[in-house]
């Protein structure tokens, strides 16, 4: 029978950066794909074991092309490694989970205040240990440098670095508030806006959904015009004339009365909001309950 061996208390351990190198390349039998889930270089990777075998003294892994493999003392080592890294993990996540988890969302303005609060209360019901850090901005923060999680963006879905999935697709057409079409009477089709105030706002041009109503008129130089698309939506609920407006962000004031839609023309736009998060290793388990959340939302409109 083997001899059971007490642990030498006076071993000293060598850094951890290189014991989980180790692991992921023996698990991966590759260096790129333990580079890809460390979110580090494969030169880093080799470092990091080129060490850890400077320390042991032994090497630990056979490279030969594309294949890795173990050596003896590889073999050796790799259970013990597992079992140390599984220990940790544990004793890790206990301590974590006793407090809350924050998950930072980013997203515009318009989408936040006339979307995302409509149906937050569901997401904080469902998950009361999970903490949103909302960031509110018409710029895009760089994810992959860790400014945020998660990002609802609106455009064509390409962006540099991230993964992008379509979350609400987008109908275009005009809206005013009940009052204002009191007062305008004479609205009676597409062409009628000629004669009324129409609010601007760059991101969503006029010209393209006149092309949907069949009329050929020039893209509007009069009227007010607006930075975001949450002020121009607030001026067409207080009658200060006809908006232009992306279907998700009204939903809930058309439903409550408090703007009317003109016509039943509307536009399809090549442009959708999507959900963003960044390109890469596995995402923490908070992250992705987010953004399971968030696809959820498309079911329940």
């Amino acid at each position: 029978m083997a001899e059971t061996r007490k642990p030498r208390e006076n071993v000293r351990l060598p850094a951890l950066s290189g014991l989980l190198a180790f692991e992921a390349v023996a698990r991966h039998a590759s260096f790129s794909k333990a580079a890809d889930e460390l979110s580090v270089t494969q030169s880093a990777v080799s470092h990091r074991i080129a060490q850890l075998e400077s320390r042991l003294g032994v090497s630990l892994l056979l490279r030969v092309g594309h294949l890795v493999s173990l050596t003896s003392h590889g073999g050796d080592l790799l259970p013990h490694v597992r079992e140390g890294l599984d220990c940790l993990r544990h004793g890790v996540g206990k301590v974590a989970g006793r407090r809350r988890t924050t998950v930072r969302l980013s997203l515009a303005p318009a989408i936040a205040s006339n979307w995302l609060i409509q149906r937050l209360g569901s997401f904080q019901r469902r998950h009361p240990d999970i903490s949103l850090d909302i960031v509110v901005t018409s710029r895009n923060l760089n994810i992959r440098a860790g400014e945020a999680d998660v990002a609802i963006r609106f455009g064509h879905g390409h962006w540099e670095g991230v993964d992008a999935e379509e979350l609400i697709p987008v109908r275009i057409f005009p809206v005013c508030s009940p009052a204002y079409r009191k007062a305008h009477p004479w609205l009676n089709q597409p062409s009628d806006l000629v004669r009324a105030t129409l609010l601007r706002q760059s991101m969503i041009p006029w010209r393209p959904w006149f092309a949907a109503a069949g009329i050929d008129l020039p893209e509007p130089q009069d009227g007010p015009s607006f930075s975001e698309v949450s002020l121009l939506i607030d001026a067409a609920e207080h009658s200060q004339g006809v908006g232009l407006v992306l279907s998700a962000l009204v939903e809930q004031q058309v439903l409550e009365g408090t703007l009317v839609r003109l016509f039943d023309v509307e536009q399809r736009s090549d442009r959708a909001y999507y959900l963003v998060t960044a390109t890469g290793p596995a995402r923490l388990a908070e992250v992705e309950t987010l953004v399971a959340w968030l696809r959820s939302t498309r079911e329940r409109g």
